[in-house]
């Protein structure tokens, strides 16, 4: 009896760990991440391995490869000065194809055929408006030859306590960046190994975060706006200070599908407070969700979801990302840059 458990229980492991393998084997071609470090001190909170391929295939489908910096752009070399976007995932595009990006569509309108880039994109997962403040005078440091800098957004509902840790800006460190691949000792290498070689690993870890991420205060708090205003008014005093040209929030709100076949755009509790802020600190907000719903109304085309999710969720598509990159360009052309 002893021995057949002991069978038994081997065949279970031998099951499993064939299934492991086979679901790994699958997400090398689906769902595969770039090896990344955690880079604290740095532009941003991570950066991948330079010269990785990234595949993304949760959401739409994309084959991406990483800039010597750590970053998904294309091959080029900056302009003296150029734009310089940061955001999260959204800004990532990592759900369409590299072309397809808002910061390569506006990057190409304004350098079209060149081998420079107009346009340097250094959005990070999870990179929400708190962290975006915290982390802007480390951004400004590590690219200095930023002329207008634009922060993507899809809410401005923050606590206040998240607003007032975002004050505490990152120390620029320029070892605390995609450089340190490149000094990586033995542990280091094989933590980097099994970034990319177990990408059913990573899938998890993200879906887990995903899930503990955290946004807008409690919402069955009567007074969860208190002190948002100061606290929002210092982020932005702060980031205007750091940098004397033109800072734009890039916000897209959220869109639903109503039972009547319109779309309806859901804008943050806290928005027309956030944009009399920024009006006061002179910083400009683009606002895409006109767009969006002059889009969906005379084109039946939604800024959010693909043929592998639900419609209108998730992520910008294509649409969303070509309806963004306009916005940008109209702006980018009243300023004359």
């Amino acid at each position: 009896m002893k021995k057949y458990r002991i069978k038994q229980a081997f065949q279970w492991v031998l099951a499993l760990t064939a299934g492991f393998l086979l679901v790994n084997a699958l997400c090398m071609v689906y769902e595969r991440p770039a090896g990344w470090l955690d880079t604290e001190q740095g532009a941003a909170t991570s950066v991948w391995r330079p010269g990785a391929v990234l595949i993304h295939g949760t959401e739409g489908y994309s084959i991406s490869r990483v800039d010597e910096n750590g970053y998904l752009n294309p091959t080029g070399t900056l302009e003296n000065r150029y734009v310089l976007m940061m955001g999260a995932s959204h800004t990532q595009g990592k759900e369409v194809s590299p072309e397809q990006r808002y910061s390569a569509l506006v990057n190409d309108y304004f350098r079209s055929g060149s081998e420079t880039l107009a346009v340097y994109n250094i959005a990070c997962d999870g990179h929400f408006l708190p962290t975006q403040i915290r982390h802007f005078s480390a951004a400004v440091e590590a690219f200095p030859g930023a002329g207008v800098i634009t922060i993507e957004i899809g809410s401005t509902d923050f606590s206040p306590e998240e607003l007032h840790g975002s004050l505490n800006q990152v120390k620029y460190s320029p070892e605390d960046t995609a450089r340190r691949f490149a000094s990586l000792g033995t542990v280091g290498k094989l933590k980097l190994a099994a970034k990319e070689g177990l990408p059913l690993l990573s899938l998890v870890k993200k879906n887990l975060e995903t899930l503990r991420a955290g946004g807008a205060p409690d919402e069955g708090s009567a007074n969860r706006w208190d002190g948002y205003e100061a606290e929002m008014d210092a982020a932005l005093a702060l980031i205007r200070s750091e940098f004397d040209g033109p800072i734009a929030f890039v916000y897209h709100p959220s869109v639903t599908l109503l039972p009547d076949g319109t779309m309806r755009l859901f804008y943050s509790d806290t928005w027309e407070i956030f944009c009399g802020l920024c009006e006061k600190n002179g910083i400009d907000v683009i606002d895409t969700g006109p767009r969006f719903l002059a889009c969906y109304e005379g084109e039946h085309q939604l800024p959010y979801g693909f043929a592998n999710t639900a419609p209108g969720s998730g992520h910008l598509n294509a649409v969303g990302h070509r309806i963004v990159a306009e916005e940008i360009i109209s702006y980018l052309e009243e300023l004359r840059v």
